[in-house]
């Protein structure tokens, strides 16, 4: 037993030798490479940079060529010196532009839709006002006691909800609105107003016969309470059998100036009406190229709370006189005049003129060449000769 034993031990230690022979062959190279590390560490730092390195562009590689959202992060733009001009996004190219405002549509359908005008009051007690941040086109001018009111222009399809409170006609109205042969939206109107509406190519759309077009708000208070929406008047237009105006004659349009040829001073419009409630204001923003509407002293917006803004302001200084005892007004919309126009910043001082009746008002610059205007809302400002106009 004794020796039997003894064998086994002889066996296990033969064994143990035997293994650690072969792990001291194994992890020789390991082991002579650490030796050197110790030895050399400044050139393994070398080789340990290299390897990293090799992962690194092996890893990076397999991205670029199956990760497409990666190799964007890597695109020439992206790597560009910072100092270099950025390119602009590229614009949207449209095949059709609007008749009204030059802004870009889709279809041909688009190019000359129907047009809605509302006439809108701007009393102080109907403040604030629904629908006139979303408009195309809009004209401001005197009614009587100082007032001012309001004509928008909207097109079919543009999907407002709210627009008013709309209120009586005027005659100086209804010369406008026939420019654009369109639906004119209004509740009663002056003596003269209504006694000549049917002299004008429009549809006329009165409250008074045609209420179901129309309701009344019941958290304001009467007269100013009257709304409407294009959508209602989209069916009071199909209702009537409305036609387009076929011979539309468009104002000549212009692509916005680039933001370095945009002035860098903001500076803002003003318009003197009558008193500080009817003080009209036009705060140019350079990066936008816009300009945001104040109506005494203060940003002007719609009941639902968006911002007034317009791609261009004309003011048409027109002959405007008192025609009674509570001070209702006549306007020459027929002939020429002056006029400034403001637009990317700048003011443009020319002329306006209109043929004959029915025909469109044009502007012109001091040179006698037609105003090409900014795609976009445009503000028709009618004030009286000689008002003041600060800028």
């Amino acid at each position: 037993m004794l020796r039997l034993r003894k064998r086994k031990k002889k066996r296990r230690k033969k064994k143990r030798k035997s293994n650690l022979a072969i792990h001291k062959r194994m992890y020789a190279p390991i082991q002579k490479i650490a030796d050197f590390i110790k030895k050399q560490p400044r050139v393994w730092l070398v080789v340990s940079l290299f390897l990293i390195l090799i992962c690194v562009i092996l890893v990076g590689g397999y991205l670029l060529l199956t990760r497409t959202s990666f190799l964007d992060l890597f695109s020439r733009e992206k790597t560009e010196n910072t100092n270099q001009p950025q390119a602009e996004e590229q614009k949207p190219v449209f095949n059709f532009y609007r008749l009204i405002d030059g802004v870009g549509v889709d279809a041909e359908e688009e190019v000359n839709p129907p047009i809605f005008a509302a006439q809108i009051e701007n009393l102080v007690d109907a403040r604030p006002l629904s629908g006139i941040s979303r408009a195309n086109l809009v004209y401001e001018t005197l009614a009587e006691g100082g007032i001012t009111r309001i004509l928008a222009l909207f097109t079919a399809g543009s999907g407002v909800d709210e627009i008013g409170p709309v209120r009586s006609a005027r005659p100086y109205f209804l010369s406008w609105a026939e420019e654009y042969g369109a639906l004119y939206a209004h509740s009663g109107g002056s003596p003269e107003a209504l006694g000549s509406i049917s002299k004008y190519d429009i549809l006329d759309l009165n409250e008074f016969s045609n209420g179901q077009y129309f309701w009344r708000a019941k958290t304001r208070y009467a007269p100013h309470n009257l709304y409407t929406s294009t959508g209602r008047l989209a069916e009071a237009f199909a209702a009537k059998e409305g036609k387009v105006k076929s011979d539309f004659d468009a104002w000549q349009f212009k692509d916005e100036a680039e933001l370095d040829g945009r002035p860098s001073e903001a500076r803002r419009v003003k318009i003197y009406f009558s008193s500080k409630s009817y003080e009209v204001g036009w705060q140019y923003a350079r990066e936008s190229n816009d300009y945001l509407r104040y109506q005494a002293g203060a940003i002007e917006q719609d009941r639902d709370g968006k911002e007034v803004k317009a791609k261009n302001i004309v003011v048409q200084f027109a002959k405007i006189t008192s025609i009674d005892a509570i001070d209702r007004k006549k306007i020459e919309t027929v002939g020429e005049g002056e006029a400034i126009v403001f637009q990317d910043g700048i003011r443009i001082d020319g002329t306006w003129r209109k043929e004959a009746k029915g025909g469109r008002t044009k502007f012109y610059d001091s040179a006698g060449v037609e105003i090409k205007f900014n795609p976009g809302v445009t503000w028709v400002e009618v004030v009286p000769i000689g008002a003041e106009i600060e800028w």
